[in-house]
């Protein structure tokens, strides 16, 4: 536990100097705008997601038209890009963002795994005589 809350307070500290440097005026160029585009962009692009998933959740007949491995793909793009963020980068803002992508992908495959179990039940198979 003294680990965890150790490692909190170094990222804490890391956070807090990328703040810093995002709103140092002197520090203005280049890099900021591309942070700030990028976080406003990943940022705004979890509600990207919304059309899929009300679609999916509306969908029945068994989602066809939803690749689960593309989306499952992307899922898996999302999880390593938290796992390097945190563990290379040091950068749990950028973390955070990519979990909400991630979340979203995870709940776009899971609706289209349910739902094709369930469409797929629909159909029983019958016997042959």
């Amino acid at each position: 536990m003294g680990d965890l809350l150790a490692t909190l307070a170094i990222e804490s500290d890391r956070l807090g100097a990328q703040i810093k440097l995002f709103f140092d005026t002197e520090a203005v160029g280049t890099q900021t705008v591309i942070l700030t585009l990028f976080v406003l962009i990943n940022s705004v692009r979890i509600f990207a997601y919304l059309p899929q998933i009300v679609r999916a959740t509306r969908d029945s007949n068994g989602c066809a038209a939803i690749s689960v491995w593309t989306w499952a793909m992307f899922l898996a793009s999302h999880a390593t890009t938290i796992a390097y963020s945190v563990t290379v980068l040091g950068d749990l803002v950028m973390a955070v963002i990519f979990l909400g992508n991630a979340a979203a992908c995870f709940l776009i495959v899971a609706v289209t795994v349910i739902k094709r179990r369930r469409y797929a039940r629909s159909f029983p198979v019958q016997a042959a005589e």
